[in-house]
């Protein structure tokens, strides 16, 4: 049982400079960037030190280190500025439900799935809510989201459990293509396999260890040698260039180049993929607060998403979602 009495003597700013020290590397560049004296933030770590009765800096040449405490409640301070920043921002929010301010992380596959139709309808809902997208590599964006830079991360869930304190739910499933100029030479070869494409020059996403993988078990069942990755880019922008403009080939969801296929610009591969599959979703801070402008954010993307679950399963063109009111306003859920 822990000691209430030790709690209670606690004190957040002495925590929180002690993480400033921490990640500023040392208390004079702390110091600086809490605009606070260099003996004034050194009696505060003292004070603290004498609270929980361990060291937490050592004394390490002409600066400190942390201590292995030191690094211990490090990592629970920057919990503990996380919660207090969200519970600041849901005092606001729960002054209104017409206000407040939501930083969303998102994937291109959920840029070009989720984010558009989710944010129509939460305009609606919300008008006067301001939303900051960041599309940010996806190891900054989980590392953004733990830290709680950012509410929710909006993609494809691979890789989330690296993190231990994310929670993801999937949503729905998303197919892998092979993408192509629609004058592209394979185009019209019948009975494509794989096989015939290790010799291609491909493109594919700089640091997409997922993606790749796939490609490579489709190459392995078949008993083919793995294709080159000639081009690694984080630029969608340049991926469509490229593949316009020459005779690459990528391995992408067909939606990131909805508008290039529907004008006849690019194609996809007739190909069988035995593992082509994806989970698209969110995810969220596992302990983290939900303010309702969040909550009505996280519902809005599980209605969009079995929308688009819905209509895979479908023999019909899928629709766009529109937008349309709701009253579930100020309702806070909690996975």
């Amino acid at each position: 049982m822990h000691d209430l009495s030790q709690l209670r003597n606690l004190n957040v700013r002495q925590i929180l400079d002690l993480l400033a020290i921490v990640e500023q590397g040392g208390v004079t560049a702390a110091a600086k960037t809490l605009n606070v004296s260099q003996p004034a933030l050194t009696r505060s770590i003292q004070q603290l030190e004498d609270s929980l009765d361990v060291e937490l800096l050592a004394r390490e040449g002409r600066g400190v280190v942390p201590t292995r405490f030191g690094l211990s409640l490090a990592e629970h301070a920057r919990t503990i500025e996380a919660e207090l920043r969200h519970a600041t921002r849901n005092l606001s929010d729960l002054r209104t439900v017409e206000a407040g301010h939501l930083v969303i992380g998102a994937s291109p596959i959920g840029l070009a799935t989720l984010v558009g139709p989710t944010l129509s309808r939460l305009h609606d809902e919300i008008p006067g809510l301001t939303v900051e997208v960041r599309n940010d590599p996806f190891e900054i964006q989980l590392d953004d989201l733990d830290n709680g830079e950012i509410d929710i991360v909006i993609g494809a869930l691979w890789g989330a459990k690296t993190h231990e304190h994310l929670v993801e739910e999937i949503l729905f499933q998303n197919s892998m293509s092979v993408i192509l100029r629609s004058d592209h030479r394979l185009t019209r070869r019948k009975n494509l396999s794989f096989s015939d494409l290790t010799d291609e020059t491909w493109i594919i996403a700089r640091g997409s260890a997922a993606i790749r993988q796939l490609v490579a078990n489709e190459f392995r069942f078949e008993g083919s040698e793995l294709p080159v990755f000639t081009i690694e880019t984080d630029s969608m922008l340049c991926v469509k260039s490229l593949l316009i403009a020459s005779d690459f080939i990528s391995a992408n969801p067909a939606e990131l180049f909805a508008t290039e296929i529907e004008r006849g610009v690019l194609a996809t591969l007739p190909l069988r993929w035995h593992s082509g599959t994806r989970p698209i979703g969110f995810m969220l801070r596992e302990h983290g607060t939900i303010t309702p402008s969040l909550a009505a954010l996280i519902d809005i993307l599980r209605d969009i998403g079995r929308e688009i679950a819905e209509d895979q399963i479908k023999p019909r063109p899928r629709r766009s979602p529109v937008s349309r009111p709701s009253s579930r306003v100020g309702q806070t859920r909690r996975k």
